[in-house]
């Protein structure tokens, strides 16, 4: 363990939780961050948690937890943190507003619905949310060339001036099994606190748990 993460109270760090929803993949140390999601407090750095956490795969717990802190995965905090409080129809949009340059986001499952928004109008939501379920759509479909020919490990789709600067995103965000789609106008601000918060939110509403075991039997 990293002296200097003891005592503290743990969740990803922006890095982190972008690396836990850049894919439906499962490996270890992706599991045991999107577990640290999947409570409403925020867990300790100890010996106990981490008994907990690699319950199933306690012979590789040293090398996963050396490997999420060499990476920058992990913050930690001196007091516990709480995960917002309220519906996610209450607490997305103040959360979603500061991940946009110019504060217009939403956040709509793969079928094309939105389940939250800020700075769009209704009929703007709505259009965006129908073309993010085209766009996702699209992705599932051609993921043989993206990922394989190209080696593009990105999922996401802009449009960009001329100058080849982001005008309009969409960031396929995965929760475990499900699919949703992030859409921000503007240039996008992953790296800080609301984030996180983002992605914490949708783990503990969505995420269900499966080990390695599950997955290889499912």
């Amino acid at each position: 363990m990293n002296k200097q993460a003891q005592d503290k109270y743990i969740l990803p760090s922006p890095a982190g939780a972008y690396y836990c929803i850049s894919s439906n993949e499962t490996e270890p140390a992706k599991q045991f961050l999107q577990q640290l999601m999947t409570v409403s407090e925020t867990l300790h750095f100890s010996s106990d948690t981490f008994s907990q956490l690699f319950s199933n795969m306690s012979d590789i717990q040293d090398d996963v937890l050396y490997h999420v802190q060499k990476l920058k995965f992990l913050q930690g905090f001196d007091q516990s943190q709480q995960i917002p409080e309220g519906t996610i129809e209450e607490s997305l949009p103040d959360i979603l507003k500061l991940l946009s340059s110019d504060g217009k986001a939403l956040l709509a499952d793969d079928q094309g619905f939105y389940l939250s928004s800020s700075g769009f109008t209704h009929e703007a939501a709505e259009e965006l949310s129908a073309m993010s379920g085209d766009i996702a759509s699209l992705y599932s479909r051609h993921q043989g060339i993206i990922k394989g020919n190209l080696n593009i490990s990105s999922g996401a789709f802009a449009l960009v001036d001329a100058g080849g600067y982001s005008q309009l995103g969409f960031w396929p965000l995965y929760i475990g099994d499900l699919l949703f789609m992030l859409v921000l106008s503007g240039m996008p601000r992953f790296d800080q606190d609301a984030f996180v918060k983002l992605i914490w939110i949708l783990h503990k509403r969505y995420y269900i748990y499966k080990s390695s075991a599950d997955s290889d039997t499912a």
